[in-house]
């Protein structure tokens, strides 16, 4: 499996849960307010990614949500990286042949 490097945030945000005694808040996790951490959707691709899953909530409120570290997301918190499984490329639709035109 390939390795990825996880971003700085998203491996303080890995830290600080790891860190935490309790589930935190998704709100907690916001640890910088800027237009990437507005909407919450930084937690949901963490959940996408196997490093953080929902306690409690769901993905329509990020914020109201508790979350804890998966084995992959303790790994990442502690090195900086983590095995990903990668997707298959979606086929790319073909564009039909021109037709000939006939000779006059």
């Amino acid at each position: 499996m390939p390795v990825r490097p996880t971003s700085h945030f998203d491996w303080q945000v890995l830290r600080t849960v790891k860190r935490s005694k309790k589930p935190p808040v998704g709100r907690t996790l916001r640890l910088v307010p800027n237009r990437k951490t507005k909407d919450g959707s930084f937690l949901t691709e963490l959940v996408e990614d196997g490093l953080l899953e929902r306690l409690t909530g769901d993905a329509t409120a990020p914020f109201d949500a508790t979350y804890a570290l998966t084995e992959k997301g303790k790994f990442a918190a502690e090195y900086g990286e983590y095995e990903y499984q990668m997707r298959p490329k979606a086929p790319v639709p073909t564009a039909p042949a021109p037709k000939e035109r006939k000779a006059r």
